[in-house]
């Protein structure tokens, strides 16, 4: 244990070795290949526009969640790729905590941020997460990436981690796919249409999983008799038809 608030070593496992090195060798390509498209799904072409996107959106998200900024707090970003929301939250909290399981999207977000003192990049396993201490942050945020972790287990360490890693009253804001018809379909029509131009969408470690609403709650609220650890008051919000944001606040 470090005096950052940082630990060694692994904490557990959430899915199988396979699936957490499919993670990364694809978002290492990703990253190669083009990181903007492959983050924002193409609706930046140039990273002034990548970043201008971040930071709007992270202000919305946040708003939505009912998450205020605060800079005396701790921040932990699950998945922050090149950066393109955690540049945004450096400038909202005290200290960034930036988990990605890609070290190439890493070192793009380190490049990008090198003026920005308050930013902590870890290398995550792709379903835990081992480094961050218990009780240790204050928020737990995370847009567009579970929705890309290939199992439903790997997803649902993710939630029971981060009622591990947040302060009591802490508060997190998680988002993943809609598990309904709908947004079943509108996700494959769009992994349609993004083949026929030629991406690599149909790797488990783009298309995901969609995660069963019981398994869900009984992860993110550790209410279940089988789960363990601190406990979180959980609500569940959809944004438009294919996005879900599990809304979580740690008990005392």
């Amino acid at each position: 244990m470090t005096n950052d608030g940082m630990t060694d070593g692994p904490t557990g496992a959430g899915q199988p070795a396979g699936e957490q090195n499919l993670s990364r060798q694809y978002w290492d390509g990703a990253a190669r290949e083009d990181a903007l498209w492959f983050i924002a799904t193409g609706a930046a072409t140039d990273k002034e526009t990548f970043y201008a996107s971040g930071r709007k959106e992270t202000d919305e998200y946040l708003a939505f969640a009912d998450i205020a900024p605060d800079p005396n707090a701790t921040v932990l970003e699950i998945g922050c790729g090149a950066g393109r929301m955690t540049a945004r939250l450096a400038q909202l909290y005290g200290r960034v905590i930036a988990l990605d399981v890609s070290q190439e999207m890493l070192d793009r977000a380190a490049v990008a941020m090198a003026d920005l003192d308050n930013v902590t990049y870890v290398l995550g396993n792709g379903s835990d997460l081992a480094g961050v201490d218990d009780s240790s942050v204050d928020v737990v945020f995370s847009y567009i990436v579970l929705q890309h972790v290939p199992t439903v287990e790997g997803q649902l360490s993710y939630f029971r981690e981060t009622r591990r890693v947040l302060k009591p009253g802490g508060k997190a804001a998680i988002q993943v796919r809609s598990n309904t018809v709908k947004a079943r379909a509108l996700e494959w029509a769009g992994h349609a249409r993004h083949r026929v131009s030629g991406r690599k969408v149909l790797s488990k470690a783009w298309r995901g999983a969609h995660v069963p609403v019981v398994s869900l709650m009984a992860a993110a609220s550790g209410s279940a008799v089988s789960e363990s650890g601190p406990k979180a008051t959980v609500t569940l919000k959809t944004w438009g038809p294919r996005h879900t944001w599990v809304m979580m606040r740690r008990q005392a």
